[in-house]
């Protein structure tokens, strides 16, 4: 479904995005750092299409689909990074959903904050439909409908 936390070589200079840097599913903001003196949390160097799911206080659902060619954006290790191998759109969606969240709140340790790692995360199994079309339509419409929301957010 999808690789987790895949490793990469960090460039010079980068954009980093920490875990105040997403609110909801929107991406507010972010730091320019240096790699040499960048905060040791900066390890997630994003690539088009991939996810970023909080790994602490998960039921706050501050994750991201990163949909930039942009290829300079740093995450932090506070967010799981999912490189999806279905459509990336629908699994975002499925993130989302309070019945996942529940799920991850089960695997989670601590109670002031709590957090799950990736490699519990990616035990969480979701229903996926075999047709790549199906996939892209209900993806297409939870995002649509999520930007719908943000907009109406943000009046």
């Amino acid at each position: 479904m999808a690789k987790f936390n895949p490793k990469s070589i960090l460039p010079d200079i980068f954009k980093y995005v920490d875990l105040e840097s997403v609110i909801g599913t929107e991406l507010l903001g972010y730091k320019t750092e240096n790699k040499y003196s960048a905060p040791s949390r900066a390890q997630r160097l994003a690539q088009k299409g991939d996810i970023f799911y909080q790994t602490v206080r998960p039921y706050q659902k501050n994750n991201y689909l990163f949909d930039f060619e942009d290829k300079d954006f740093v995450f932090s290790t506070g967010y799981a990074q999912l490189r999806p191998q279905i459509n990336g759109y629908f699994l975002f969606s499925q993130l989302q959903e309070d019945s996942f969240v529940h799920r991850v709140l089960d695997k989670c340790t601590g109670t002031s904050y709590p957090a799950i790692n990736g490699s519990d995360l990616s035990e969480i199994s979701i229903k996926v439909p075999d047709n790549p079309k199906e996939q892209q339509k209900i993806g297409a419409f939870f995002t649509a409908l999520d930007r719908y929301i943000t907009i109406h957010q943000h009046k």
